[in-house]
Protein backbone atom coordinates (compact mmCIF):
# COMPACT_ATOMS: atom_id res chain seq x y z
CA UNK A 1 0.00 0.00 0.00
CA UNK A 2 1.50 3.24 -0.45
CA UNK A 3 2.55 5.35 2.07
CA UNK A 4 0.62 8.88 3.11
CA UNK A 5 2.03 11.39 5.18
CA UNK A 6 0.35 13.96 6.88
CA UNK A 7 1.91 17.59 5.75
CA UNK A 8 2.76 19.60 9.14
CA UNK A 9 1.69 22.89 9.29
CA UNK A 10 4.59 24.60 9.14
CA UNK A 11 6.15 22.51 6.90
CA UNK A 12 7.97 24.81 4.04
CA UNK A 13 9.79 24.51 0.81
CA UNK A 14 12.16 27.53 1.59
CA UNK A 15 15.70 27.56 1.64
CA UNK A 16 17.16 26.77 5.50
CA UNK A 17 17.69 29.77 6.85
CA UNK A 18 20.68 29.43 9.14
CA UNK A 19 24.11 26.96 7.73
CA UNK A 20 25.61 26.21 11.24
CA UNK A 21 23.94 23.94 13.80
CA UNK A 22 25.30 22.35 17.00
CA UNK A 23 23.61 19.23 15.70
CA UNK A 24 21.95 18.02 12.72
CA UNK A 25 19.90 15.16 13.21
CA UNK A 26 18.42 12.80 9.67
CA UNK A 27 14.66 10.97 10.27
CA UNK A 28 11.67 12.67 12.11
CA UNK A 29 10.40 9.27 13.27
CA UNK A 30 9.87 8.48 17.14
CA UNK A 31 13.82 8.62 17.85
CA UNK A 32 14.66 11.66 15.57
CA UNK A 33 12.08 13.76 17.28
CA UNK A 34 11.88 12.37 20.58
CA UNK A 35 16.26 13.76 20.97
CA UNK A 36 14.92 16.70 19.57
CA UNK A 37 12.63 17.54 22.15
CA UNK A 38 15.27 16.21 24.78
CA UNK A 39 18.06 19.20 22.91
CA UNK A 40 15.62 21.79 23.05
CA UNK A 41 14.99 21.50 26.47
CA UNK A 42 19.05 22.13 26.93
CA UNK A 43 18.79 25.07 24.33
CA UNK A 44 20.89 23.66 21.84
CA UNK A 45 20.59 24.50 18.28
CA UNK A 46 19.35 21.49 16.17
CA UNK A 47 18.38 21.07 12.36
CA UNK A 48 15.86 18.17 12.13
CA UNK A 49 15.56 16.93 8.58
CA UNK A 50 13.40 14.39 6.96
CA UNK A 51 13.36 13.17 3.56
CA UNK A 52 9.43 12.67 3.22
CA UNK A 53 7.40 15.80 2.69
CA UNK A 54 5.72 15.06 5.98
CA UNK A 55 5.34 12.08 8.89
CA UNK A 56 3.34 9.33 8.25
CA UNK A 57 0.17 8.80 8.53
CA UNK A 58 0.10 5.61 9.65
CA UNK A 59 1.48 3.45 12.40
CA UNK A 60 5.01 1.07 12.48
CA UNK A 61 5.28 0.37 16.15
CA UNK A 62 2.54 0.01 18.27
CA UNK A 63 3.70 -0.93 21.86
CA UNK A 64 5.52 1.15 24.31
CA UNK A 65 6.90 0.07 27.52
CA UNK A 66 7.26 1.62 31.18
CA UNK A 67 10.65 3.07 30.03
CA UNK A 68 8.97 4.03 26.84
CA UNK A 69 5.88 6.54 28.55
CA UNK A 70 8.85 7.26 31.22
CA UNK A 71 10.84 9.17 28.39
CA UNK A 72 7.70 10.51 26.79
CA UNK A 73 6.96 12.35 30.50
CA UNK A 74 10.61 13.77 30.41
CA UNK A 75 9.82 15.35 27.82
CA UNK A 76 7.01 17.28 29.03
CA UNK A 77 4.45 15.88 26.84
CA UNK A 78 2.97 13.18 28.97
CA UNK A 79 -0.49 14.22 29.23
CA UNK A 80 -0.96 14.93 25.21
CA UNK A 81 0.79 11.54 24.95
CA UNK A 82 -1.51 9.41 26.76
CA UNK A 83 -4.63 10.18 25.10
CA UNK A 84 -3.63 8.14 22.30
CA UNK A 85 -2.16 5.18 24.68
CA UNK A 86 -3.77 2.60 25.23
CA UNK A 87 -2.36 1.55 29.32
CA UNK A 88 -2.12 -1.99 30.91
CA UNK A 89 -2.08 -4.34 28.05
CA UNK A 90 -2.21 -7.99 28.99
CA UNK A 91 -0.64 -10.44 26.55
CA UNK A 92 -2.58 -13.88 26.49
CA UNK A 93 -0.59 -17.07 24.51
CA UNK A 94 -2.94 -19.46 23.17
CA UNK A 95 -2.32 -23.05 21.35
CA UNK A 96 -5.86 -24.32 19.62
CA UNK A 97 -7.66 -22.44 21.80
CA UNK A 98 -6.23 -23.25 25.03
CA UNK A 99 -4.34 -21.07 27.56
CA UNK A 100 -0.85 -21.23 27.77
CA UNK A 101 0.43 -18.26 29.40
CA UNK A 102 -1.02 -14.83 30.50
CA UNK A 103 1.15 -12.19 30.95
CA UNK A 104 0.31 -8.94 32.75
CA UNK A 105 2.84 -7.49 35.26
CA UNK A 106 1.66 -5.76 38.26
CA UNK A 107 5.24 -4.13 39.34
CA UNK A 108 5.10 -0.67 38.01
CA UNK A 109 9.01 0.07 39.05
CA UNK A 110 8.86 3.48 35.80
CA UNK A 111 5.58 4.99 37.16
CA UNK A 112 3.60 3.27 34.11
CA UNK A 113 2.11 -0.56 33.38
CA UNK A 114 5.04 -2.86 31.45
CA UNK A 115 3.49 -3.10 28.53
CA UNK A 116 0.56 -0.63 26.41
CA UNK A 117 -0.32 0.70 23.12
CA UNK A 118 -0.19 3.48 21.32
CA UNK A 119 -1.03 5.14 18.22
CA UNK A 120 2.31 6.04 16.56
CA UNK A 121 1.17 8.91 14.10
CA UNK A 122 -0.37 10.55 16.68
CA UNK A 123 2.32 10.15 18.65
CA UNK A 124 4.80 12.08 16.12
CA UNK A 125 2.18 14.47 15.57
CA UNK A 126 2.17 15.45 19.61
CA UNK A 127 6.34 15.14 19.59
CA UNK A 128 6.25 17.18 16.44
CA UNK A 129 4.07 20.00 17.85
CA UNK A 130 6.18 19.83 21.26
CA UNK A 131 9.25 21.50 19.19
CA UNK A 132 7.50 24.69 18.66
CA UNK A 133 7.90 25.34 22.15
CA UNK A 134 12.50 25.33 21.40
CA UNK A 135 13.10 28.23 19.53
CA UNK A 136 16.60 26.76 19.15
CA UNK A 137 15.02 23.89 17.03
CA UNK A 138 14.53 23.85 13.26
CA UNK A 139 12.78 21.30 11.52
CA UNK A 140 12.89 20.74 7.58
CA UNK A 141 10.95 18.44 5.51
CA UNK A 142 11.38 17.38 2.03
CA UNK A 143 15.05 17.65 2.95
CA UNK A 144 17.65 14.57 2.21
CA UNK A 145 21.08 14.32 3.08
CA UNK A 146 22.99 14.28 0.48
CA UNK A 147 26.80 14.01 1.79
CA UNK A 148 28.91 14.49 4.92
CA UNK A 149 31.84 14.85 5.77
CA UNK A 150 33.78 15.24 9.11
CA UNK A 151 36.74 17.76 9.20
CA UNK A 152 39.86 18.53 11.22
CA UNK A 153 38.66 21.59 12.46
CA UNK A 154 35.81 19.57 15.04
CA UNK A 155 33.05 19.65 12.47
CA UNK A 156 31.05 18.18 10.06
CA UNK A 157 29.92 19.40 6.44
CA UNK A 158 27.11 18.62 5.29
CA UNK A 159 25.16 18.79 1.81
CA UNK A 160 21.25 19.08 1.82
CA UNK A 161 18.94 18.51 -0.86
CA UNK A 162 15.46 18.50 -1.50
CA UNK A 163 12.92 17.28 -5.20
CA UNK A 164 12.85 21.50 -5.74
CA UNK A 165 15.71 24.26 -4.87
CA UNK A 166 19.37 24.04 -4.98
CA UNK A 167 21.62 21.55 -2.56
CA UNK A 168 22.25 23.57 0.80
CA UNK A 169 25.77 23.58 2.47
CA UNK A 170 25.59 23.48 6.39
CA UNK A 171 28.24 22.47 8.96
CA UNK A 172 27.43 20.78 12.54
CA UNK A 173 29.15 19.42 15.48
CA UNK A 174 27.29 15.95 15.47
CA UNK A 175 25.51 14.08 13.24
CA UNK A 176 22.54 12.33 14.78
CA UNK A 177 21.55 8.72 12.07
CA UNK A 178 17.93 8.38 13.14
CA UNK A 179 16.96 7.53 9.41
CA UNK A 180 15.88 4.07 10.44
CA UNK A 181 17.19 0.18 9.07
CA UNK A 182 18.09 1.14 6.12
CA UNK A 183 19.98 3.86 7.24
CA UNK A 184 22.41 5.57 4.18
CA UNK A 185 24.65 7.32 7.30
CA UNK A 186 25.59 3.84 8.55
CA UNK A 187 25.94 2.54 4.62
CA UNK A 188 28.27 5.59 4.14
CA UNK A 189 30.55 4.94 7.33
CA UNK A 190 30.69 1.40 6.11
CA UNK A 191 29.43 -0.28 9.63
CA UNK A 192 28.02 -3.47 9.24
CA UNK A 193 24.81 -5.23 11.05
CA UNK A 194 25.51 -8.27 12.55
CA UNK A 195 22.74 -10.79 12.93
CA UNK A 196 20.34 -12.71 11.70
CA UNK A 197 17.10 -12.04 9.27
CA UNK A 198 13.76 -14.17 9.90
CA UNK A 199 13.23 -16.57 6.54
CA UNK A 200 9.65 -16.37 7.40
CA UNK A 201 7.55 -13.59 5.85
CA UNK A 202 4.51 -11.82 8.02
CA UNK A 203 1.52 -10.21 6.68
CA UNK A 204 0.97 -7.02 9.25
CA UNK A 205 -2.71 -5.70 8.61
CA UNK A 206 -3.96 -2.52 10.35
CA UNK A 207 -7.15 -2.23 11.38
CA UNK A 208 -10.13 -0.15 12.48
CA UNK A 209 -13.04 -2.03 13.90
CA UNK A 210 -16.90 -0.06 14.08
CA UNK A 211 -18.28 -2.36 16.30
CA UNK A 212 -19.77 -0.35 19.38
CA UNK A 213 -18.93 -3.91 21.94
CA UNK A 214 -15.22 -3.36 21.69
CA UNK A 215 -14.76 -5.94 24.33
CA UNK A 216 -17.05 -8.54 22.48
CA UNK A 217 -14.86 -11.56 22.44
CA UNK A 218 -11.58 -12.19 24.61
CA UNK A 219 -9.25 -11.44 21.85
CA UNK A 220 -10.21 -8.10 21.95
CA UNK A 221 -8.72 -7.41 25.34
CA UNK A 222 -5.28 -8.31 25.14
CA UNK A 223 -2.29 -8.78 23.00
CA UNK A 224 -3.13 -12.48 21.63
CA UNK A 225 -0.09 -14.70 20.67
CA UNK A 226 -1.91 -17.40 18.57
CA UNK A 227 0.74 -20.09 19.04
CA UNK A 228 -0.82 -22.29 16.10
CA UNK A 229 1.52 -23.85 14.38
CA UNK A 230 -0.67 -24.34 11.30
CA UNK A 231 -0.87 -20.44 11.04
CA UNK A 232 0.87 -18.42 14.06
CA UNK A 233 -0.81 -14.99 14.12
CA UNK A 234 -0.56 -11.76 16.96
CA UNK A 235 -3.96 -9.67 17.54
CA UNK A 236 -2.65 -6.45 19.51
CA UNK A 237 -5.34 -4.01 20.51
CA UNK A 238 -4.84 -0.55 19.92
CA UNK A 239 -6.16 3.13 21.07
CA UNK A 240 -9.37 4.35 19.47
CA UNK A 241 -10.99 0.80 18.73
CA UNK A 242 -7.73 0.17 16.46
CA UNK A 243 -5.82 -3.30 16.37
CA UNK A 244 -3.17 -4.83 14.62
CA UNK A 245 -2.92 -8.56 12.84
CA UNK A 246 0.07 -10.29 11.89
CA UNK A 247 0.24 -13.61 9.88
CA UNK A 248 2.81 -15.93 9.32
CA UNK A 249 2.66 -16.82 5.42
CA UNK A 250 3.57 -20.00 4.66
CA UNK A 251 6.16 -20.75 1.65
CA UNK A 252 4.95 -20.44 -1.62
CA UNK A 253 1.65 -18.74 -0.68
CA UNK A 254 1.05 -15.77 -2.93
CA UNK A 255 1.92 -12.13 -1.93
CA UNK A 256 -0.48 -10.47 -4.06
CA UNK A 257 -3.24 -12.90 -3.34
CA UNK A 258 -2.58 -12.67 0.78
CA UNK A 259 -2.40 -8.77 0.13
CA UNK A 260 -6.29 -9.03 -0.51
CA UNK A 261 -8.57 -7.63 1.79
CA UNK A 262 -10.81 -10.47 1.00
CA UNK A 263 -8.17 -13.15 2.25
CA UNK A 264 -7.14 -10.88 4.62
CA UNK A 265 -10.53 -10.46 6.53
CA UNK A 266 -10.87 -14.61 6.21
CA UNK A 267 -7.79 -14.96 8.16
CA UNK A 268 -9.77 -12.47 10.85
CA UNK A 269 -12.57 -14.20 10.53
CA UNK A 270 -11.02 -17.46 11.47
CA UNK A 271 -9.36 -16.10 14.79
CA UNK A 272 -12.29 -14.15 16.09
CA UNK A 273 -14.93 -16.73 15.19
CA UNK A 274 -17.23 -13.48 14.56
CA UNK A 275 -18.29 -11.30 11.77
CA UNK A 276 -15.80 -9.02 10.13
CA UNK A 277 -18.46 -6.87 8.52
CA UNK A 278 -17.59 -3.95 10.94
CA UNK A 279 -13.94 -4.24 10.42
CA UNK A 280 -12.04 -1.60 8.14
CA UNK A 281 -8.58 -2.19 6.89
CA UNK A 282 -6.10 0.36 6.94
CA UNK A 283 -2.88 -1.17 5.71
CA UNK A 284 -1.65 -4.29 5.13
CA UNK A 285 1.70 -5.35 4.21
CA UNK A 286 4.53 -8.02 4.01
CA UNK A 287 7.32 -8.10 6.04
CA UNK A 288 10.57 -9.98 6.92
CA UNK A 289 11.83 -9.50 10.67
CA UNK A 290 15.40 -8.77 11.63
CA UNK A 291 17.38 -9.14 14.88
CA UNK A 292 20.67 -7.64 14.23
CA UNK A 293 22.45 -4.57 15.40
CA UNK A 294 25.68 -2.14 14.42
CA UNK A 295 28.82 -3.59 15.11
CA UNK A 296 29.51 0.04 16.04
CA UNK A 297 27.28 3.60 17.31
CA UNK A 298 29.66 5.84 17.04
CA UNK A 299 31.87 7.19 14.13
CA UNK A 300 33.58 10.11 15.11
CA UNK A 301 30.88 12.65 15.48
CA UNK A 302 28.21 10.50 14.30
CA UNK A 303 26.02 8.49 16.12
CA UNK A 304 23.60 6.18 15.17
CA UNK A 305 20.18 5.99 16.96
CA UNK A 306 16.81 3.74 16.96
CA UNK A 307 16.43 1.27 14.03
CA UNK A 308 19.82 2.97 12.52
CA UNK A 309 21.62 0.85 15.25
CA UNK A 310 19.62 -1.66 16.05
CA UNK A 311 16.45 -3.76 14.33
CA UNK A 312 14.41 -6.09 16.81
CA UNK A 313 11.78 -8.57 15.89
CA UNK A 314 8.32 -7.50 17.14
CA UNK A 315 7.43 -10.55 19.70
CA UNK A 316 8.96 -8.58 22.46
CA UNK A 317 7.42 -5.09 21.42
CA UNK A 318 11.15 -3.10 22.05
CA UNK A 319 12.20 -2.03 18.75
CA UNK A 320 10.50 1.97 19.04
CA UNK A 321 11.25 1.60 22.73
CA UNK A 322 14.82 0.97 22.35
CA UNK A 323 15.10 4.13 19.88
CA UNK A 324 13.96 6.32 22.57
CA UNK A 325 15.98 5.19 25.38
CA UNK A 326 19.11 5.43 22.75
CA UNK A 327 17.78 9.52 22.52
CA UNK A 328 17.14 9.61 26.56
CA UNK A 329 20.95 8.54 26.81
CA UNK A 330 22.92 10.78 24.63
CA UNK A 331 21.14 13.82 24.11
CA UNK A 332 22.22 15.56 27.88
CA UNK A 333 25.63 14.04 27.40
CA UNK A 334 25.89 15.63 24.05
CA UNK A 335 24.30 18.45 25.87
CA UNK A 336 27.24 18.85 28.77
CA UNK A 337 29.90 18.59 26.05
CA UNK A 338 28.45 20.77 23.66
CA UNK A 339 28.44 24.10 26.43
CA UNK A 340 31.83 22.39 27.01
CA UNK A 341 31.01 21.57 30.69
CA UNK A 342 31.87 17.48 30.28
CA UNK A 343 35.21 16.26 28.55
CA UNK A 344 33.80 14.57 24.91
CA UNK A 345 35.18 11.10 25.68
CA UNK A 346 31.93 11.00 27.86
CA UNK A 347 29.93 10.72 24.50
CA UNK A 348 32.40 6.98 24.29
CA UNK A 349 29.97 5.83 27.33
CA UNK A 350 26.81 5.87 24.70
CA UNK A 351 27.60 2.54 22.98
CA UNK A 352 28.90 1.30 25.82
CA UNK A 353 25.62 1.27 27.48
CA UNK A 354 22.99 1.11 24.99
CA UNK A 355 24.78 -1.56 22.91
CA UNK A 356 24.80 -4.08 25.63
CA UNK A 357 21.38 -3.65 27.03
CA UNK A 358 19.96 -3.74 23.09
CA UNK A 359 21.60 -6.99 22.29
CA UNK A 360 20.15 -8.15 25.29
CA UNK A 361 16.68 -7.32 23.88
CA UNK A 362 17.48 -8.16 20.67
CA UNK A 363 18.02 -12.15 22.08
CA UNK A 364 14.67 -11.46 24.44
CA UNK A 365 12.72 -10.35 21.43
CA UNK A 366 14.08 -13.23 19.34
CA UNK A 367 13.19 -16.02 21.82
CA UNK A 368 9.60 -14.55 22.39
CA UNK A 369 9.68 -15.30 18.80
CA UNK A 370 10.48 -18.80 18.80
CA UNK A 371 7.83 -19.44 21.45
CA UNK A 372 5.34 -18.08 18.84
CA UNK A 373 6.73 -19.38 15.64
CA UNK A 374 7.11 -23.08 15.57
CA UNK A 375 5.31 -24.58 12.72
CA UNK A 376 6.62 -28.13 13.46
CA UNK A 377 3.79 -29.77 15.28
CA UNK A 378 6.25 -31.54 17.87
CA UNK A 379 8.38 -28.42 18.86
CA UNK A 380 4.84 -26.83 19.57
CA UNK A 381 3.74 -29.54 21.89
CA UNK A 382 7.30 -29.57 24.23
CA UNK A 383 6.64 -26.15 23.96
CA UNK A 384 2.83 -26.32 25.45
CA UNK A 385 3.93 -29.22 27.78
CA UNK A 386 7.07 -26.36 29.09
CA UNK A 387 5.11 -24.03 29.46
CA UNK A 388 2.47 -25.72 31.44
CA UNK A 389 5.23 -27.36 33.70
CA UNK A 390 6.26 -23.70 34.40
CA UNK A 391 2.41 -22.42 35.42
CA UNK A 392 2.21 -24.85 37.44
CA UNK A 393 6.00 -24.11 39.96
CA UNK A 394 5.05 -21.00 41.82
CA UNK A 395 8.28 -19.52 40.92
CA UNK A 396 8.12 -20.04 37.59
CA UNK A 397 4.25 -18.61 36.98
CA UNK A 398 5.11 -15.70 38.76
CA UNK A 399 8.33 -14.91 36.19
CA UNK A 400 6.47 -15.19 33.14
CA UNK A 401 3.34 -13.35 35.01
CA UNK A 402 5.28 -10.41 36.10
CA UNK A 403 7.86 -10.55 32.53
CA UNK A 404 10.64 -10.91 34.74
CA UNK A 405 12.41 -12.49 31.83
CA UNK A 406 12.49 -9.28 30.43
CA UNK A 407 16.43 -7.53 30.41
CA UNK A 408 16.19 -4.90 32.99
CA UNK A 409 17.83 -1.37 32.31
CA UNK A 410 21.03 -1.24 34.01
CA UNK A 411 24.55 -0.07 33.01
CA UNK A 412 27.79 -2.16 34.05
CA UNK A 413 29.75 0.16 32.18
CA UNK A 414 29.97 3.52 31.03
CA UNK A 415 29.54 6.97 33.36
CA UNK A 416 28.47 4.78 37.04
CA UNK A 417 30.70 4.59 39.63
CA UNK A 418 34.05 2.50 38.09
CA UNK A 419 34.05 -0.84 38.92
CA UNK A 420 36.89 -2.23 40.93
CA UNK A 421 37.03 1.04 42.62
CA UNK A 422 37.16 0.74 46.86
CA UNK A 423 33.77 2.71 47.28
CA UNK A 424 32.53 -0.54 45.13
CA UNK A 425 33.11 -3.02 48.11
CA UNK A 426 30.48 -1.36 50.31
CA UNK A 427 26.05 -2.43 49.96
CA UNK A 428 25.08 0.88 48.44
CA UNK A 429 27.41 0.27 45.15
CA UNK A 430 24.69 -1.92 44.08
CA UNK A 431 23.01 1.05 43.29
CA UNK A 432 24.88 2.39 40.56
CA UNK A 433 23.79 2.10 36.82
CA UNK A 434 20.08 1.09 38.01
CA UNK A 435 17.74 3.30 37.07
CA UNK A 436 15.82 4.99 39.59
CA UNK A 437 12.34 3.71 40.49
CA UNK A 438 9.55 6.03 40.15
CA UNK A 439 7.02 6.11 42.62
CA UNK A 440 4.06 8.21 43.62
CA UNK A 441 5.45 10.53 45.92
CA UNK A 442 3.96 13.51 48.10
CA UNK A 443 4.51 17.51 47.04
CA UNK A 444 5.56 19.99 50.27
CA UNK A 445 1.79 20.31 49.55
CA UNK A 446 0.62 16.83 50.19
CA UNK A 447 -0.35 16.66 46.43
CA UNK A 448 0.37 12.91 45.13
CA UNK A 449 2.77 13.26 41.89
CA UNK A 450 5.24 11.24 39.80
CA UNK A 451 8.89 11.62 41.33
CA UNK A 452 10.49 12.55 38.13
CA UNK A 453 7.42 15.43 37.84
CA UNK A 454 10.17 17.22 40.91
CA UNK A 455 13.23 16.36 39.33
CA UNK A 456 14.09 18.29 35.97
CA UNK A 457 16.38 18.28 33.40
CA UNK A 458 19.38 18.14 35.85
CA UNK A 459 21.56 16.49 38.13
CA UNK A 460 19.93 15.26 41.42
CA UNK A 461 21.43 14.41 44.27
CA UNK A 462 19.07 12.62 46.89
CA UNK A 463 19.18 11.48 50.64
CA UNK A 464 16.69 10.06 52.51
CA UNK A 465 16.69 12.09 55.75
CA UNK A 466 13.43 13.20 58.14
CA UNK A 467 15.01 17.02 58.20
CA UNK A 468 15.64 18.94 54.89
CA UNK A 469 17.28 21.40 56.33
CA UNK A 470 19.97 19.77 57.12
CA UNK A 471 19.83 17.03 55.08
CA UNK A 472 22.56 18.22 52.92
CA UNK A 473 24.98 20.44 55.48
CA UNK A 474 27.73 18.16 55.61
CA UNK A 475 28.82 17.76 52.22
CA UNK A 476 31.94 19.62 52.31
CA UNK A 477 33.21 19.71 48.43
CA UNK A 478 33.43 22.66 46.93
CA UNK A 479 31.99 21.01 43.44
CA UNK A 480 28.60 21.04 44.85
CA UNK A 481 28.54 24.66 44.82
CA UNK A 482 30.53 24.89 41.75
CA UNK A 483 27.50 23.12 39.74
CA UNK A 484 23.89 24.43 39.74
CA UNK A 485 22.69 20.42 40.75
CA UNK A 486 19.37 20.19 42.32
CA UNK A 487 19.54 18.75 46.08
CA UNK A 488 16.34 16.77 46.99
CA UNK A 489 15.52 15.57 50.41
CA UNK A 490 13.27 12.18 50.83
CA UNK A 491 11.59 12.89 53.34
CA UNK A 492 10.38 9.20 55.45
CA UNK A 493 6.14 8.66 55.23
CA UNK A 494 6.85 8.63 58.92
CA UNK A 495 7.02 12.00 59.78
CA UNK A 496 4.96 15.14 59.42
CA UNK A 497 5.03 17.21 56.75
CA UNK A 498 3.78 20.38 59.27
CA UNK A 499 7.10 20.24 61.32
CA UNK A 500 9.57 20.37 58.18
CA UNK A 501 10.92 23.47 57.14
CA UNK A 502 11.51 25.04 53.93
CA UNK A 503 15.19 25.74 53.39
CA UNK A 504 15.64 22.75 50.47
CA UNK A 505 13.43 21.22 48.49
CA UNK A 506 12.19 18.13 49.30
CA UNK A 507 9.27 15.53 48.65
CA UNK A 508 7.77 12.88 50.91
CA UNK A 509 7.95 8.63 50.08
CA UNK A 510 4.66 7.33 49.85
CA UNK A 511 2.44 4.95 52.79
CA UNK A 512 4.42 1.91 51.14
CA UNK A 513 7.69 3.38 51.75
CA UNK A 514 9.06 2.26 48.06
CA UNK A 515 12.43 4.84 48.38
CA UNK A 516 12.92 4.00 51.54
CA UNK A 517 12.62 0.08 51.10
CA UNK A 518 14.91 0.95 47.96
CA UNK A 519 17.53 2.45 49.59
CA UNK A 520 16.92 -0.33 52.48
CA UNK A 521 15.76 2.64 55.15
CA UNK A 522 19.81 3.86 54.67
CA UNK A 523 19.40 7.58 55.73
CA UNK A 524 23.35 8.22 55.67
CA UNK A 525 23.25 7.63 52.04
CA UNK A 526 23.21 10.47 49.08
CA UNK A 527 22.27 9.07 45.55
CA UNK A 528 23.76 10.74 42.26
CA UNK A 529 20.91 10.95 39.93
CA UNK A 530 21.77 11.66 36.41
CA UNK A 531 19.45 13.80 33.75
CA UNK A 532 17.94 9.72 32.24
CA UNK A 533 17.44 9.06 35.64
CA UNK A 534 19.94 6.03 35.99
CA UNK A 535 21.86 6.36 39.41
CA UNK A 536 25.92 7.20 38.47
CA UNK A 537 26.29 6.63 41.92
CA UNK A 538 26.10 6.94 46.40
CA UNK A 539 28.38 7.74 48.90
CA UNK A 540 28.43 8.16 52.54
CA UNK A 541 29.40 11.49 54.33
CA UNK A 542 32.60 10.21 55.20
CA UNK A 543 33.09 8.92 51.30
CA UNK A 544 32.45 12.31 49.82
CA UNK A 545 35.72 13.59 48.74
CA UNK A 546 36.76 10.17 46.64
CA UNK A 547 33.17 9.96 45.39
CA UNK A 548 33.68 13.67 44.11
CA UNK A 549 37.24 13.00 42.81
CA UNK A 550 36.15 10.15 40.57
CA UNK A 551 33.19 12.18 39.26
CA UNK A 552 35.40 14.65 38.64
CA UNK A 553 37.62 12.76 36.86
CA UNK A 554 34.79 10.62 34.75
CA UNK A 555 32.17 13.30 33.99
CA UNK A 556 33.25 17.06 34.50
CA UNK A 557 35.91 19.61 33.01
CA UNK A 558 38.29 21.42 35.28
CA UNK A 559 35.91 24.33 34.61
CA UNK A 560 32.26 23.74 36.19
CA UNK A 561 29.42 25.59 35.33
CA UNK A 562 26.17 23.12 34.84
CA UNK A 563 23.03 24.48 34.36
CA UNK A 564 19.42 22.84 33.87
Amino acid sequence: MEAKFIHPTDATDAPIADNSFDVLIVGAGPTGLTVANLLGQYRIKVLLIERNQGLYSFPRAISIDDEGLRICQALGLREQILQHVRLDTGALYLSHGKRLIYVKPRQQHNGYPLISTFDQPALERTLHAGLKRFPTVTVHFGQALQTFQQTAAASIRATLCSEIGEPQHITCTYLLACDGGKSSIRQTLKIPMRGRTFPQRWLVVDSQDQAEDEESTATREHITFFCDPERPAVSVPAPHQGRRWEFMLHPGESETNMLRPDTILKLIQQRTQAGTAQIQLQRQAIYTFHASRATAYRQGRVFLLGDAAHLLPPFGGQGMNCGLRDAHNLAWKLAIVLRKQANPNILDSYQQERAPHAAALIRFSAFMGQMVMPTNHSMAHLRDLVLGLLTRLPPGATSLNEMSIKPRSRYTRGLRLALGHTLTRRWHARLAGQLLPQPIVLTPDGIPTLLDEQLGTGFTLLRLYADPGSAFTALQAPLWKRIEIQLLCIVPATTSLQKISQENAYIQDNLQQQLAHWLDMRRDLYVLVRPDRYIYGAFTPAQEQTFVTVLQKSLFCNTLSYNK
